[in-house]
């Protein structure tokens, strides 16, 4: 029997001419990791996240579903179902039963522009996410550090740009905003669960990539991958 393709790899093609014609009018450069106050939103996340913190931490993690439940296109980097995921709010449609515990949360979110997406990332202890590559340069990820284990050298993201490699461990209130095209693998190689708020926003562009990533997420929201997440969710 054929595997199912995935997303990723239904869209590999076209992804490529978009992300170039993307950067051709991004309003910022093409790298891996970027100073996340970029973004004046951010500051006021840092700023409540000891609420949001105690928001989510009320949610227990064992009554999360894991990634690969209710995202089949995840396929194998969401193979470890210690990875689990809170969902807000993707590509338009927002999981208000999921909101409603998290409203300090969910009010915060209503304030940032262009958001796509919007979770909760648990990792629970020894959980690893194999190394791969995000679906579009349209897109930039944003993480704020919540629940973070004690040992942080144990628990870390290592995004990998050319030659270099960026190894960022999460402490609790702190920002990291990143291109996830750029290939990125992580651990949490403690006994402690690890907590972040996960955004991802699009990305700066002029005129007319604008109006192209319009078009692109429009496209997204309607596709067969959104639209199994949410049939999921309803079934989990």
């Amino acid at each position: 029997m054929a595997k199912k393709k995935t997303i990723y790899h239904l869209t590999k093609n076209i992804r490529a001419v978009i992300d170039a014609f993307i950067m051709r009018y991004s309003l910022l450069p093409d790298q891996a990791v970027f100073n996340p106050h970029i973004f004046p939103w951010v500051r006021e996340l840092e700023k409540n996240w000891q609420a949001i913190c105690k928001e989510i931490t009320l949610v227990r993690a064992s009554n999360m579903p894991s990634l690969g439940e209710i995202s089949p296109d995840h396929g194998r980097i969401a193979a470890d179902v210690r990875w689990r995921t809170f969902f807000l709010e993707g590509y338009g449609y927002k999981r208000l039963e999921n909101r409603a515990c998290v409203p300090l949360t969910a009010s915060l979110i209503d304030k940032i522009p262009d958001v796509c997406t919007a979770t909760f990332s648990v990792l629970e202890g020894g959980c690893h996410i194999p190394r791969h590559r995000g679906m579009t340069k349209g897109m930039l990820t944003y993480h704020l550090g919540l629940c973070v284990p004690q040992d942080r050298t144990q628990c870390w993201i290592q995004i990998e740009e050319g030659e270099k490699l960026h190894i960022h461990s999460w402490s609790d209130g702190s920002s990291l905003l990143f291109d996830d095209t750029y290939s990125h693998e992580v651990w949490n190689n403690t006994e402690e669960d690890r907590y972040v708020l996960l955004i991802q926003v699009k990305r700066p562009c002029r005129w007319p990539a604008r109006l192209l990533l319009n078009l692109f997420f429009k496209g997204v929201r309607y596709s067969r991958f959104v639209q199994d997440i949410r049939k999921n969710l309803d079934r989990s």
